[in-house]
């Protein structure tokens, strides 16, 4: 599974420790959103996509954000995607998120960090997932699988469990749109808002209007007629 992201934010961190042994640790945080259509559905309820489609499929309330946490690391760290629940206290609350956790040579991050400085930010990113297709001595494989849609655009998470929670990163992709509409733009359009729909029909009114209003001019009434059930006809066919 490869979904792809689209980075909305950027920050970036510095820690410092003191003591015997000072050390310092840089990190760069994404916040993320799923591309064009694609969505993944959480078994706890929540949904990750693209928040210019949350409206339109009715939901907005569910909706889970997502950050990316990249480190250097002289060696193999674990890189992972969690779950993590809505905290709730008397004085302070978190609502539930996805976090995703990568640490690639310090050579990479240098160049990435390097290129963020110079204004070249990613365009998007995939990570690469395990994809449940079949169980292993009775168990599942990932609690990843792909949906009913056939474009592929559906993917589906069984986080109810604790050890469901966390899913391994197997590689992690950025991508840089240098020059020109991206082979994917279209992909990434907005759904039509209710405006747009609302002035699409007023104008297909108006013009169906224009029909009657010469037809009257003709004087006949029988025209008339056929002119009305002719429009309606075409407009709730297309509809």
């Amino acid at each position: 599974m490869l979904p792809r992201m689209i980075p909305a934010g950027l920050g970036m961190s510095t820690r410092k420790t003191f003591g015997d042994q000072t050390d310092t640790a840089h990190s760069l945080n994404f916040t993320l959103h799923l591309a064009g259509q694609d969505r993944l559905t959480l078994e706890t309820g929540e949904v990750f996509q693209n928040p210019d489609y949350a409206s339109v499929r009715g939901n907005k309330r569910n909706e889970i954000s997502a950050t990316l946490n990249v480190r250097p690391a002289p060696d193999e760290r674990q890189n992972e995607m969690r779950y993590f629940e809505a905290v709730t206290g008397d004085d302070y609350g978190s609502p539930p998120m996805i976090h995703f956790e990568v640490s690639i040579p310090a050579s990479d991050y240098s160049l990435l960090l390097n290129n963020i400085r110079g204004g070249i930010m990613p365009s998007s990113l995939t990570v690469e997932l395990p994809i449940n297709f079949h169980t292993v001595a009775g168990k599942e494989a990932s609690p990843l699988k792909y949906g009913n849609a056939p474009d592929g655009s559906e993917m589906i998470w069984r986080n109810a469990t604790e050890q469901s929670r966390r899913v391994d990163v197997k590689s992690i992709v950025f991508y840089y749109q240098l020059f020109g509409a991206g082979y994917d733009d279209d992909e990434d359009a907005k759904p039509p808002t209710a405006k747009a729909s609302i002035d699409a029909a007023s104008a297909a009114i108006v013009a169906k209007l224009n029909d009657l209003e010469k037809a009257f001019v003709k004087g006949s009434g029988w025209v008339v007629t056929a002119i009305i059930i002719a429009c309606a006809v075409l407009y709730f066919a297309r509809h």
